[in-house]
């Protein structure tokens, strides 16, 4: 599931010459023990992005997932990509999140750096009708105008694609078209990228999915290792 949303990332990808990174073998692709859950992963790098991470969760009726996190150079104090698409096929439900998460909540930076988002938000108005819920602080690492929207099947048949391309296409232009840092500078960065990942790898609620789905030993590893590598800095 979510093919359509890969190969539109993909796609993107490759036009700005991004590379992709080899990971083990465990980390690529695991299954648990009876292949009810299986995951798969891809890193890629480019000039513009130290890290972009893209995960597929298969679990059959039970979840499918589609998660895509973008880390630009310590060089950018661009905000970071973040996508969250879970789909629960039992119960026909959908939960998207996505968001250009900031690195500060200085009013200017959002301003600059995140307010776009209103765009799509007001274009596709159907699509976004939920608020943050408190598994996260949402005035730390989420802008004003986070994307969530709890729906069913017509929220991906007509909305999600489009609400994606336009979400992707406008960060990218951004990343592309900005030419030098007003707020922060590379060693600020750096630490707020170092935070970012400290913070999200103790209240990420994947991560109580993948030890369930994995095994603890496992998803330790691949939050270490692949999803918040900087967190054991």
């Amino acid at each position: 599931m979510f093919d359509d949303l890969f190969d539109i990332l993909i796609t993107n990808l490759e036009k700005i010459n991004s590379e992709r990174v080899k990971l083990p073998n465990d980390l690529e692709e695991y299954k648990n023990e009876n292949s009810t859950y299986i995951i798969k992963n891809w890193l890629f790098k480019s000039s513009k992005f130290r890290k972009w991470r893209i995960t597929k969760l298969d679990g059959g009726e039970k979840i499918q997932v589609f998660n895509t996190v973008s880390y630009p150079t310590f060089n950018s104090e661009l905000p970071i990509l973040g996508v969250d698409i879970l789909w629960f096929g039992a119960s026909q439900k959908l939960l998207a999140v996505l968001d250009y998460q900031p690195l500060i909540q200085d009013k200017n930076y959002l301003e600059q750096y995140c307010k776009s988002i209103q765009l799509i938000k007001k274009k596709y108005c159907e699509f976004d009708n939920t608020k943050m819920k408190k598994v996260y602080d949402s005035n730390r690492y989420f802008s004003p105008w986070v994307i969530i929207c709890r729906g069913g099947s017509v929220h991906i048949d007509k909305y999600l694609l489009n609400v994606f391309d336009i979400f992707l296409s406008e960060y990218l232009k951004m990343v592309y078209y900005h030419s030098e840092n007003n707020f922060l500078n590379k060693e600020q960065i750096e630490k707020k990228q170092i935070e970012y990942d400290l913070y999200s790898s103790q209240k990420d609620p994947a991560g109580k999915l993948f030890k369930s789905f994995f095994g603890e030993e496992w998803a330790k590893k691949f939050i270490k290792n692949y999803l918040f590598t900087l967190s054991s800095s």
